[in-house]
């Protein structure tokens, strides 16, 4: 059952969030963006040893056990185990393109010690969804200012190929308390915590509007 609490459009100017968190904004939209020009504009992302990993969603992956970027980000796979392995009989699969981008990301370090991104399908198909998923450091996991401006900026950072945000609404799906931001050109963006200091933040585009079947499908 769907209830929304909140609708409203978002304009082009700053909702108030602190000056502190600018940093931490930034980091949200360029995980976004990344997350866009990883799919779109066909980056490589360095070689990794082995070289070859197993498409599946929890098991063998180009980092079995995680590894630690620069600034002490860890990619971490078994997050991914908090969520489904497939959608609507679709394999949600690790991406380690992404993960790769994102080693070297100060400011995303900063406000998470682990981090894994997974993506079902990709631009072009007909349904397609790119999913991060980040353990909060302890003192940004009950920070109501932090989170907003994720919220905002990661939505800002998902919609910058896609003419930009639209608007947002917080509707509650499957009991949780959910972000929803619209992109002018289609794609739909959510955000949730998980609980345990754990943050989901996703995006896609379809019919069969795989972000929200993934939210209702989590226990």
């Amino acid at each position: 059952m769907t209830s929304d609490t909140r609708s409203s459009a978002v304009s082009s100017e700053s909702r108030g969030a602190p000056r502190a968190a600018t940093a931490r904004r930034s980091a949200a939209a360029l995980l976004a963006a990344v997350v866009v020009c990883v799919a779109a504009c066909g980056i490589n992302p360095p070689t990794v040893a082995p070289p070859k990993y197993t498409a599946v969603p929890i098991g063998p992956t180009v980092w079995p056990s995680g590894t630690v970027g620069r600034y002490g980000l860890r990619i971490d796979p078994s997050l991914m185990g908090k969520l489904p392995a497939s959608v609507g009989a679709l394999a949600l699969v690790e991406n380690p393109g992404i993960e790769t981008q994102v080693l070297g990301d100060a400011d995303l370090a900063n406000s998470f010690d682990g981090y894994a991104a997974a993506s079902i399908g990709s631009l072009g198909d007909p349904d397609w969804l790119y999913v991060a998923i980040g353990r909060l450091k302890p003192d940004k996991q009950n920070n109501a200012d932090f989170y907003t401006a994720w919220v905002e900026e990661y939505a800002t950072g998902a919609c910058s190929q896609a003419d930009g945000v639209s608007g947002s609404s917080q509707p509650t799906i499957n009991d949780r308390l959910v972000d929803v931001s619209t992109c002018k050109g289609g794609p739909i963006v959510y955000t949730l915590s998980l609980g345990d200091g754990l943050l989901l933040s996703m995006y896609g585009l379809g019919p069969r509007d795989l972000g929200r079947k993934l939210i209702e499908s989590l226990h």
